[in-house]
């Protein structure tokens, strides 16, 4: 969600595709429910990539500091706690809103029960199927909440798609 709110507020079409009823629900269980959004510590150092460049740059974009302040300029607080985690004042449920007020303010759009049943390339274009529509995009985020948590509804769409 933060991703397409950063994406639509550069002046790109964007949609979010939500398999879930409710969005976020990785986030809303993050941290026992008080919401890890982030860790002081996060380096490129952290990362591995076979691009050693990649983590530089995605990192430089967008540091934590920037996202405490998109927080403080939502009302929101943190606690620091081991580590350099970084833990939400009000909940989970907070973070989530903000991230929902920030597709609303930038324009993109969220589409709940959202089961994608293909996703292919046509030339310079992916063609994500819904079942019963599709949509055609120039450009294509994967994010998944991964295998690791299933009882709020993982899949392996994303190492399907790989």
């Amino acid at each position: 969600m933060f991703c397409a709110a950063r994406t639509a507020a550069r002046g790109r079409e964007t949609v979010v595709l939500e398999r879930s009823p409710k969005p976020a629900e990785k986030i809303r269980i993050s941290g026992g429910g008080r919401c890890n959004f982030t860790n002081i510590h996060t380096e490129p150092k952290h990362f591995i990539s076979e691009n050693k460049h990649f983590a530089k740059s995605a990192l430089a974009r967008f540091t934590p500091t920037d996202f405490c302040k998109l927080m403080e300029s939502h009302g929101l607080s943190w606690t620091e706690k081991k580590l350099g985690q970084l833990f939400c004042d009000q909940k989970s449920s907070a973070v989530i809103q903000m991230l929902l007020d920030e597709l609303d303010t930038t324009g993109a759009e969220l589409r709940l029960n959202s089961t994608i049943t293909g996703i292919r390339k046509d030339r310079d274009r992916f063609i994500v199927d819904l079942g019963n529509t599709s949509i055609t995009t120039q450009s294509l985020i994967v994010a998944t909440g991964g295998l690791s948590i299933p009882k709020i509804g993982a899949t392996s769409l994303a190492y399907d798609i790989a």
